[in-house]
């Protein structure tokens, strides 16, 4: 496995038995204080082992995990099957595949850290990198885009927008840690894409790092280190979805989601006058509002049938952006 069959990773690192896909550069990892983003950088949301085969049989082997797995078998771009490893599992094997040539794409747990060993097809069959010509797209956001409580890996709202715009998705989204760091601003600077979406407010509310004098002041520094290198991507900054309490609560530092949606769109606006016309502002009621709060268990994060509306309506969202340069 390479760079050419294991997509949506930012680098891989490898050694004599193991390849474990990193959503950052992982030989900067000690750059990204606290704790190298609490370790959500090493959990693979979005990220896929993709090729074409004729094999009637595929065997995946990884690294034991003390947690349960989850994997999501696409065939030419159709769910064929989640497949749930216990605790301690070291492969799985899917038969009685069609002997047909076909796209296989394999998305890893978006919960949990896998490192991967081998893929293993029938002797006799044939094997190819999947040519794709599709544009890549790079989301970043908190945990509610690394989505834990989707369906399955498949079925997180990053994955079900890439499928309905015909993307490929690179998710950059860390459970509590969308904090706008400049580290990951060079990391998405870094990585060549066609389209970026970036989503602000929540976790910002919730650990109160940035006040009225300092929120907008990072987001734009975080889109001008992007802009050094991508200077004509598409970019669409998105405000928060519906947040309960926190709408018109104030946080410790006196935000409320209101007040943060409201600098979010005048973040773009500046961009906008400054001649930026490749920044562009979605509200995130527009992509999950007050009237979907039964969707919202917790109060704050979607379940699996909140994070399937969501990718819907990004892709309406994002539909008239994401091809614009």
């Amino acid at each position: 496995m390479n760079s050419q069959t294991l997509l949506g990773a930012i680098s891989l690192e490898k050694n004599d038995e193991y390849i474990k896909p990193w959503r950052i550069f992982y030989e900067d990892r000690d750059f990204f204080t606290p704790d190298i983003l609490n370790g959500h950088a090493e959990i693979p949301a979005g990220v896929r082992i993709v090729f074409e085969t004729t094999s009637p049989t595929i065997t995946v082997e990884f690294a034991p995990s003390q947690a349960e797995l989850e994997f999501d078998i696409e065939i030419d771009q159709h769910l064929l099957k989640t497949v749930i490893v216990h605790p301690g599992d070291s492969s799985f094997t899917m038969n009685n595949l069609s002997e047909k040539n076909k796209k296989i794409e394999i998305y890893l747990s978006q919960q949990e850290r896998v490192s991967l060993k081998n893929v293993y097809i029938d002797d006799h069959a044939d094997w190819g990198i999947h040519t794709s010509t599709r544009k890549k797209w790079l989301t970043y956001g908190s945990s509610i885009t690394q989505c834990h409580a989707a369906e399955s890996p498949s079925q997180t709202w990053p994955a079900i927008t890439a499928k309905e715009l015909d993307l490929d998705l690179i998710c950059l989204g860390f459970s509590g840690q969308c904090q706008f760091e400049p580290m990951i601003a060079r990391t998405i600077r870094d990585t060549p894409v066609d389209f970026i979406s970036l989503s602000a407010g929540i976790n910002t509310y919730g650990w109160n790092c940035y006040n009225h004098r300092t929120f907008q002041a990072i987001i734009i520094g975080f889109i001008k280190i992007i802009r050094e290198k991508q200077p004509t991507v598409p970019i669409v900054l998105c405000s928060s979805i519906y947040g309960t309490f926190r709408e018109e609560t104030p946080n410790l530092v006196g935000f409320t989601l209101i007040e943060m949606r409201k600098q979010v769109k005048e973040v773009v606006d500046i961009f906008n006058k400054s001649g930026d016309n490749q920044i562009f502002y979605v509200d995130g009621l527009e992509i999950l509002s007050a009237e979907h709060e039964h969707l919202l268990p917790d109060g704050l994060h979607p379940d699996a049938e909140g994070y399937k509306l969501m990718g819907r309506n990004f892709a309406d969202a994002f539909k008239p952006y994401k091809g614009v340069n």
